[in-house]
């Protein structure tokens, strides 16, 4: 091979290169910096307008505090647990008998057995 061969392939093989390396830093910046100083900027906004709004004597706080937990009874503890267990599978049973309902196709027969105890008959459900 010629010698000048050897500078048009290095060169060619740096140019290619360095367009590789522009456009990956280019689509990272573009779809995942930009979102993310999007949602940084909305988040220091509302903290902001929270911030000044407590600090001119607002009646509610930044965020209501919670009520610690270690003087909280075991048995009202586990009940509150087990009560929204209960509530999150009643909807997730609700959601899954009406979705299959609105596709046409056959329900599970455990889902139709815990709705019978739960109270809830088949058929469209509210």
């Amino acid at each position: 091979m010629l010698w000048w061969m050897w500078i048009v392939l290095w060169t060619v093989l740096v140019l290619v290169s360095l367009a590789f390396i522009v456009g990956a830093v280019w689509g990272l910046v573009t779809k995942k910096a930009l979102p993310a100083l999007c949602e940084v900027e909305a988040f220091a906004d509302d903290f902001t307008v929270r911030w000044n709004a407590a600090a001119q004597g607002a009646s509610q706080p930044l965020r209501t505090p919670a009520e610690p937990a270690v003087f909280t009874p075991v048995n009202s503890a586990r009940a509150a647990y087990s009560s929204g267990r209960d509530q999150r599978q009643t909807a997730r049973l609700i959601r899954r008998m009406n979705r299959k309902d609105a596709k046409g196709q056959p329900q599970r027969l455990s889902d139709l057995r815990r709705a019978e105890r739960k109270g809830l008959h088949h058929g469209p459900l509210v």
